[in-house]
């Protein structure tokens, strides 16, 4: 697996997640007049979290495969 690389985009969207931002501790800017930027913010942060554990997930199943491949 790719442990430096995975390592690194985690680190990456932690600190999105961690680090406040002007946009999201401040008054909130309404997007399409209803949504809050802040919240709008959170939902994508949260789609790309959620693609990065399936990534991690397949990374993790095609290593093994290759693992019981070579062992057979």
């Amino acid at each position: 697996m790719n442990h430096k690389l995975i390592g690194g985009i985690f680190a990456v969207l932690y600190l999105l997640c961690v680090l406040p931002f002007p946009f999201t501790k401040g008054a909130p800017v309404y997007l399409f007049g209803w949504l809050p930027s802040s919240l709008a913010y959170w939902w994508i942060l949260m789609v790309v979290n959620l693609l990065f554990v399936l990534w991690v997930c397949k990374c993790f199943v095609d290593s093994n495969k290759r693992k019981g491949e070579e062992e057979e």
